[in-house]
């Protein structure tokens, strides 16, 4: 299948500029770094020209794709699947049954693989069941969660396997871990990073709720909102089990996502969440990477343990063009962490919870008065226009305006 005959059976009108700048890059050899928000289409990206190169005549591993979770896993397969169907294709996850797959890797080999680190390095290394000697292209979606000693140890062996691959890397962020991995085995490669010419379609409100506690200011919010589907983040998993609780108790169609639910009962309840059966998904920091879900409302019951997880979060809403909301709970203690959103480009909005809903607060702008005004007026702007002059000039405004408020009125 062709490259347009793949976007036409999408119903791709319109691609994003990570898959822009790796569809130009492609062509042209060599490995790949992309780097792009949550939600911008970095699956497709290397989906769609990697597919189109590929040989459906050769039965042997062509195509490794190695992502964090299971729930990943079955994501990639299922997007591939929607517009490819020429291949065979094995997904790997924790959970499945072990004998089956070695048996049938006995008498064939997959031609695109899918697969968490630990059953990749398992099928090829421990059992010697998968053959990846004539992998073409190696990918790596959603690196920045993988990258550590651990993930390493079981990386390492692979690539003395996969000696004649092309390497893609896709991440949200370039973290300090994946640098001598790309410094290692990338050498001379295309670094694609498109971070800064997304501008996600998300609005980020900023409840204060000052000493109020966060359960009961949850249970203020919820009647105010018409979610699609809103995703209600916890750090704690005490606490996230305490929320679930309390909304279920409410009647509110909730459920409760977390790591200590079986591979089988996790899936089954993905599925149940795409078929929209809850529209509120209470949930710890496993679903805020990678899901491909339709969310409208993201909810910071509190702030992540690490800040970057306040993007992956929120970056589960807005995505592909979609409008998002996201909302987040200030108390006292969050000041610091919120102060520190800000300087990395979050422009929050401050809202209250009212009898009438959700209610922007407006900052009171205060009018200037008549002297004011001749203060600001006798501030003249240099003759000689040097560096920051505008910065300093409004300093000095500001600074004539205090001085005329503090004057004793007659």
């Amino acid at each position: 299948m062709t490259f347009q005959k793949q976007l036409d059976k999408l119903g791709f009108k319109n691609t994003t500029p990570i898959q822009d700048g790796v569809f130009n890059a492609f062509h042209k050899g060599g490995h790949i770094v992309g780097l792009a928000p949550t939600g911008t289409g970095k699956t497709h990206a290397y989906l769609l020209p990697v597919m189109a190169a590929l040989d459906p005549g050769l039965q042997a591993v062509q195509a490794v794709v190695i992502v964090p979770t299971n729930e990943l896993v079955r994501q990639v397969e299922r997007m591939l699947l929607a517009f490819e169907d020429r291949f065979v294709v094995k997904a790997y996850v924790g959970g499945s049954d072990r004998q089956r797959e070695l048996i049938w890797l006995g008498k064939r080999q997959p031609q695109i693989v899918i697969a968490t680190p630990e059953r990749l390095h398992q099928f090829v290394i421990r059992e010697g069941a998968l053959k990846l000697n004539m992998t073409r292209h190696l990918i790596f979606d959603e690196a920045d969660m993988m990258f550590d000693e651990a993930f390493m140890s079981l990386i390492d062996p692979l690539l003395e396997v996969m000696t004649k691959a092309r390497i893609m890397l896709f991440s949200a962020t370039l973290t300090p871990a994946m640098r001598p991995f790309i410094k290692s085995y990338f050498g001379a490669h295309h670094m694609i990073d498109v971070t800064k010419a997304h501008d996600l379609p998300i609005e980020y409100r900023l409840i204060n709720i000052k000493g109020q506690d966060r359960l009961e200011a949850l249970m203020g919010l919820l009647p105010h909102l018409q979610p699609y589907l809103a995703l209600i983040f916890v750090s704690r998993k005490d606490t996230q089990q305490l929320v679930y609780e309390a909304l279920h108790e409410k009647g509110i169609a909730v459920c409760n996502l977390h790591a200590d639910l079986g591979v089988k009962r996790r899936r089954q309840l993905l599925d149940e969440i795409i078929a929209l059966k809850y529209p509120y998904v209470v949930t710890s920091d496993l679903a805020s990477r990678g899901l491909d879900l339709k969310v409208s409302h993201v909810i910071h019951f509190d702030l992540p343990h690490q800040l970057a997880f306040f993007f992956h979060r929120s970056g589960r809403t807005g995505r592909m063009h979609d409008d998002g909301i996201v909302i987040t709970f200030m108390t006292v203690n969050d000041h610091r962490r919120i102060e520190k959103l800000k300087q990395r480009g979050i422009e929050f909005v401050p809202y209250g919870i009212t009898a009438d809903g959700l209610v922007e607060i407006k900052k009171r702008v205060r009018s200037l008065t008549e002297d004011e005004r001749h203060a600001m007026k006798a501030i003249k702007k240099p003759v000689d226009i040097k560096p920051n002059y505008k910065k300093k000039n409004k300093k000095k405004v500001a600074k004539a305006i205090r001085k005329t408020r503090r004057k004793p009125h007659a």
